[in-house]
């Protein structure tokens, strides 16, 4: 009786944190030269399809991996480190795009759009 409640508190704790989890965005800065926004994806979840108009640096707080699936079916995989900044071209978003987390974990990736550069 004991191993089935454990393991029933085990699974409700799992689901709980599973349920916590919420893909979303929240915009910090936005002024004429530049957008600053935090993006949370879930695992195993998508973006919707969308593009990016400027180069931008991401700085995601975890270490994982980002599949970005582009319309004309190509598909790259983008790691991710932890606190360390990467560079993402103009070229890169501006095709329409989807970006899926692969991991177990959410990710949480500060977004610097760079509108003059």
């Amino acid at each position: 009786m004991v191993k089935f409640i454990i393991a029933a508190l085990s699974l409700l704790s799992q689901l709980a944190f599973a349920q916590e989890c919420m893909t979303k965005r929240e915009l910090f800065i936005e002024n004429p030269s530049t957008r600053v926004w935090k993006t949370t994806l879930c695992p195993n979840q998508k973006l919707g399809f969308h593009v990016h108009h400027y180069s931008r640096v991401v700085i995601p707080e975890e270490t994982g991996r980002l599949k970005v699936i582009y319309q004309s079916g190509k598909e790259e995989i983008i790691h991710l480190k932890k606190q360390i900044p990467l560079y993402l071209s103009v070229a890169q978003g501006k095709e329409l795009h989807q970006d899926e987390n692969l991991d177990k974990e959410p990710l949480h990736v500060t977004v610097i759009e760079l509108k003059n550069g």
